[in-house]
């Protein structure tokens, strides 16, 4: 399937995109996500937006409109929500609200009127790591960069679309099926 890798295209397309793939989420994610890109891109009003649609996950990144590394991203899954502070480990975060055990990466879950990154000690937070990037994403163009997309019929979860037929290895062979003596299968050994 097509895709921009870095090229602004179409724009409008692009935010149709990235509403029909967090539409494909449950009801409950899809409006903790939703209120989370609200907030933020209030926030964070020259972030471009970069998605990286996975099958078990949407990431969203938020880096410099002008071009640049990501300071965050706002993650999708199944059944929850993420937001993720990308140099999440040099961020002075006194009280540990930072989950996470990597070497870079720290995040925090995300609630379901996304209320958490309202809290103060959150916005600190971001605040932060912005200074620490040293970036910038309150100023320039905002846009969605679609870096990858996945088949529309696919579900977040599944492995395949609904009309991909079953991988043909995964179906039992006539041998497979035979029935098996402890005879037949200490001759075969």
């Amino acid at each position: 399937m097509a895709s921009t890798y870095g090229l602004r295209g179409d724009v409008a397309g692009e935010e149709a995109y990235l509403d029909k793939a967090i539409g494909r989420y449950s009801p409950a994610v899809a409006a903790t996500a939703r209120a989370g890109l609200r907030n933020l891109r209030a926030r964070l009003p020259g972030a471009r937006l970069i998605v990286y649609e996975r099958r078990q996950s949407l990431p969203i990144a938020f880096a410099p409109a002008q071009g640049g590394s990501a300071v965050f991203s706002l993650v999708l899954y199944p059944r929850w929500v993420r937001f993720f502070f990308l140099e999440g480990v040099a961020i002075d975060d006194p009280e540990g609200r930072l989950e996470g055990s990597g070497s870079r990466v720290r995040s925090i879950r995300v609630d379901e009127r996304a209320t958490v990154l309202e809290d103060p000690y959150v916005r600190r937070l971001i605040a932060r790591a912005l200074k620490l990037a040293g970036a910038n994403l309150k100023s320039g163009t905002s846009h969605v960069e679609i870096r990858s997309k996945i088949a529309t019929s696919q579900s977040p979860g599944s492995t395949r679309s609904r009309n991909q037929p079953p991988n043909k290895r995964l179906q039992p062979s006539a041998a497979a099926v035979e029935p098996c003596s402890l005879e037949g299968w200490a001759r075969r050994r």
